[in-house]
């Protein structure tokens, strides 16, 4: 089952668009919403992130597009969610058509749809990662949108497959580290987390921002959100990727550094408890 402006349909081969093609209709991004039992979480961080990346990427947002709309949107898919599960569903903003010079400002298309059971935490024995050098990335105004870097995120994750890592680690033009290719960055040093700002050119999403924010509200943890240097990794006694669309992973080695420190883990652990 899919949303597709508005409209329901059981599968894509009903929309009146084919996901073949889907990606042909224009320039493009994604955002998750996370749901449990039978309510949203982090309701209001998502919508206005959702409207301010919209405005930003310069289409024409209809005025129906309020909160309650949206959320009556997710609940006419009809998926039912344990009260002790949480729930994926996945929000893709496109441009209706391509923009031209005498039509620029293009019409909103979305496409809301179930991605299943979000696991908050992806539990794997190994996972190792390398710096992504072939490319580095822009620190400009853009750079936190959802679809920006996207591609370079793409090659990165083809580049750490080849090579027989789990992921790999951007790079940004100031040689600093800016995120994972699957998600945010995290940093477990002398009892503190320290995570690469926006100004470093990193992903902005709802789900950082909580995180972050959450930590911040901890008396007895220090939070640096700053340029991080890659020689960082090596003073680092954790590691934590927070992708927005799939569980949490801790690094496990990086060269020949190995992390064995669940500190970063323990943290994310005990934001889930009190989100939910």
């Amino acid at each position: 089952m899919i949303r597709y402006n508005g409209k329901g349909y059981s599968s894509w081969k009903e929309a009146p668009v084919e996901r073949s093609s889907f990606s042909q209709l224009g320039a493009q991004f994604s955002i998750p919403i996370y749901w449990k039992g039978n309510q949203p979480l982090l309701w209001e961080e998502t919508y206005f992130y959702w409207m301010s990346s919209l405005r930003r990427w310069r289409v024409q947002i209809p005025m129906s597009l309020t909160p309650d709309y949206l959320e009556a949107q997710v609940r006419a898919l009809g998926i039912s969610i344990a009260a002790d599960e949480i729930h994926l569903f996945v929000l893709t903003a496109f441009r209706e058509l391509a923009p031209k010079a005498d039509s620029p400002l293009t019409p909103l298309g979305w496409v809301l749809e179930s991605r299943g059971i979000y696991a908050p935490s992806s539990i794997v024995d190994t996972y190792e990662i390398e710096l992504f050098k072939d490319l580095y990335l822009s620190e400009d105004y853009f750079a936190t949108l959802p679809a920006s870097h996207q591609t370079q995120r793409d090659l990165a994750q083809i580049y750490a497959y080849e090579n027989g890592y789990a992921d790999c680690l951007l790079l940004n033009t100031q040689k600093n580290l800016v995120e994972s290719a699957q998600g945010s960055l995290f940093l477990w040093i002398n009892e503190a987390v320290v995570s690469p700002d926006l100004a470093s050119g990193c992903r902005d999403s709802v789900l950082r921002a909580a995180f972050i924010n959450a930590l911040k509200k901890q008396a007895n943890i220090s939070v640096a959100v700053r340029p991080v240097s890659p020689f960082e990794l090596q003073n680092a006694e954790a590691l934590l990727i927070l992708p927005p669309f799939t569980g949490a992973a801790s690094v496990t080695r990086y060269r020949k550094k190995t992390y064995m420190s669940s500190a970063l883990q323990d943290v994310l652990t005990d934001f889930w408890t009190k989100l939910l």
